[in-house]
C-alpha cells in the first residue's frame, strides 16, 4: 500500500509539473511597431520639420522632424536585440512622412515601405510581420481607394506576399483592399484591417456604403470564428476609439456606427485591437452605453518623434514633445489572452548625446503600473474605476506614459476629464458632455474645499479673540 501511495505521489508531481510546463509554453511574445514616418530629405531640405532645426540633424533627429533613417533601423534592431525570439510582429503603417503630397509620388512612397520592408524581412528572418497600411502610405496622403482593383493594394501584396503565404485567402484579401486574415494558432486569429477606408481625411469613400467591402468581409470572419469556437486579434493603422486628451474622431461618423455595431456584436471573442496613427501612448475601453459589450484597444505611441504644429480656427496647436517607443505584448497563445506589455523607448535628447547606438529601455510595465492582472477588459474596468478619483496618481502615470517619458508632464484637470471620459465613450458629442460635466464637478469641489480651508483659517484667527473676550467677561 505504500509502494501505491509512492507511485501516485510521482505521478501527482510529475502531472503538477508538466502542467506548469505545458503552461508555460502556450506563453508567448508579439512585438507591435508603428509610424516610423522616415523622411528622406532630412539631410537637405527637412521638408517634415515643423520648425528651425539645425542645419547638422543629429543622427536620431529632432522632436520637430519625422525619423532618420538611422532612428527606424535602430528601433527594428532594438526589437531584435531586446527580444529576437518572438512569434510575430504587427506592423501598422504610416511609413512615410509629413510631407506635402507635391514632394511625394505612388512610386516613391513603394520605395519607402519596401525599404522598411526589407529590413524587418532581414533582421526577423523566419518570424512573419503582420503589416497594414497606414493612411500617409497612399498617394495622395490619406487617399485611401474604395476601388478593390486599385493596384496600390496588389503593389503592396506583393512586398509582404511571403509573411501571409499558406494562409487561407490571405493574399487574396490583401490584393482587393489592403485587409486580411491570418490564423496565430490553431483557436486564434488575426484580422488586419484597412481602416484607412474609413479615415476623415479620406474624400474618396465618404458615399460609399461598404468601401472595398471591408465590413461584409468582417462580419463573415467574426461570425466564422465565433461559430468555431475561436478567439480573435483586431489591427489597424487608424484606431476607432477617440483621440485623448483634447478629443479627435478619425472614422467619418457613418463608417464608425457600422464599424462598432460589428465590434460589438462580436465583444465575446475578440481579445483586444491594436492600433497606431495617434503616436502618443494610451489605451481605452469600446463598450455599449451600458457597458456589458465591451473590447479594449491599445495604441502603441510612434518611432517618429514628430511633433505637430497647426492651424485651427486661426490658431496655432502644437503637439506635445514625445520619444520614439516600441511595444513587447504577452499572450496566451491558446485562447488569445493579452497578458501584458512593456514599453520601451529612446530619450531623443540623451540619444543624440549619447555612443553610436541609443539605450532602448523599459519606460513602463502595464500591468504593474496600473495595478492589474492582464489587459482584460475586466482589468481596464478597474483602472478607470480607480480614476473615479481626479485625484488618482493614475492619471499622472498616463500623462508621463502618453508623450513617452520618464519625467512628470502636466496633466491638468481638463486632461483628466477627458482622459476619464474618452478613455470609455467612443462617441465624440457624448464623450465631450461627460469631460464637460466632470469638470464642472471637479472645480465646484475644488471650490468647496477652498471654502472650507478659508472658513478654517477664519476661524483659527477668530477663535483667540473669542477666548480673550471670554476671560474679560468672566473677571
Amino acid at each position: 500500500m505504500d509502494k501505491l501511495f509512492a507511485i501516485l505521489s510521482c505521478c501527482v508531481v510529475l502531472f503538477v509539473i508538466s502542467g506548469v510546463s505545458f503552461g508555460q509554453s502556450d506563453v508567448g511574445y508579439f512585438w507591435h511597431v508603428t509610424d516610423f514616418h522616415y523622411d528622406h530629405t532630412l539631410g537637405d531640405e527637412k521638408l517634415s520639420c515643423n520648425n528651425n532645426v539645425t542645419d547638422n540633424l543629429p543622427r536620431y533627429g529632432d522632436y520637430w522632424c519625422d525619423a532618420t533613417w538611422k532612428l527606424v533601423v535602430d528601433s527594428i534592431n532594438a526589437m531584435s536585440k531586446i527580444k529576437p525570439d518572438v512569434d510575430f510582429l504587427l506592423w501598422t503603417g504610416d511609413s512615410v512622412a509629413h510631407i506635402t503630397d507635391k514632394r511625394l509620388s505612388k512610386d516613391l512612397n513603394l520605395e519607402i515601405v519596401k525599404n522598411i520592408t526589407d529590413v524587418l524581412a532581414e533582421t526577423f528572418k523566419n518570424i512573419r510581420v503582420y503589416a497594414t497600411l497606414g493612411n500617409h502610405d497612399f498617394y495622395p496622403s490619406g487617399q485611401a481607394n474604395p476601388n478593390a482593383s486599385d493596384p496600390f493594394y496588389a503593389n503592396i501584396t506583393d512586398m509582404w506576399q511571403d509573411w501571409i503565404l499558406n494562409q487561407s485567402n490571405a493574399i487574396n484579401e490583401s490584393r482587393q483592399g489592403g485587409f486580411y486574415a491570418v490564423r496565430l494558432s490553431a483557436k486564434v486569429r488575426l484580422l488586419a484591417l484597412n481602416t484607412n477606408l474609413y479615415y476623415t481625411s479620406d474624400k474618396l469613400t465618404p458615399n460609399v456604403m461598404d468601401p472595398v467591402g471591408q465590413f461584409d468581409w468582417m462580419q463573415k470572419q467574426l461570425q466564422e470564428a465565433k461559430s468555431k469556437g475561436e478567439k480573435v486579434i483586431v489591427t489597424g493603422h487608424v484606431p476607432p476609439g477617440l483621440f485623448i486628451p483634447e478629443y479627435a474622431d478619425w472614422f467619418w461618423p457613418v463608417f464608425k456606427t457600422k464599424f462598432m455595431d460589428i465590434i460589438l456584436n462580436y465583444t465575446d471573442i475578440i481579445v483586444a485591437l491594436h492600433f497606431g496613427h495617434d503616436h502618443y501612448n494610451s489605451f481605452k475601453i469600446l463598450q455599449s452605453d451600458d457597458g456589458i459589450k465591451a473590447v479594449p484597444q491599445f495604441n502603441a505611441p510612434s518611432v517618429t518623434p514628430w511633433r505637430y504644429k497647426i492651424q485651427i480656427n486661426g490658431m496655432e496647436k502644437i503637439g506635445d514633445a514625445h520619444n520614439p517607443g516600441l511595444r513587447l505584448i504577452k499572450y496566451n497563445r491558446t485562447s488569445g489572452a493579452q497578458l501584458d506589455y512593456s514599453q520601451y523607448y529612446i530619450n531623443i535628447t540623451k540619444a543624440n548625446d549619447a555612443g553610436a547606438t541609443a539605450d532602448w529601455a523599459i519606460l513602463y510595465n502595464f500591468t504593474s503600473t496600473y495595478g492589474v492582472s492582464d489587459m482584460s477588459v475586466d482589468s481596464m474596468k478597474s483602472i478607470f474605476k480607480k480614476m473615479e478619483d481626479n485625484a488618482s496618481p493614475l492619471y499622472q502615470k498616463f500623462c508621463n506614459n502618453w508623450v513617452v517619458s520618464d519625467s512628470d508632464k502636466r496633466c491638468t484637470d481638463a486632461m483628466r476629464a477627458d482622459i476619464y471620459c474618452g478613455g470609455q465613450i467612443f462617441m465624440l458629442e457624448k464623450a465631450k458632455q461627460c469631460s464637460e460635466e466632470r469638470l464642472k464637478a471637479i472645480n465646484v469641489k475644488q471650490k468647496d474645499n477652498n471654502g472650507m480651508t478659508c472658513l478654517s483659517g477664519q476661524f483659527f484667527i477668530i477663535l483667540p479673540l473669542l477666548v480673550i473676550s471670554l476671560s474679560l467677561w468672566l473677571d
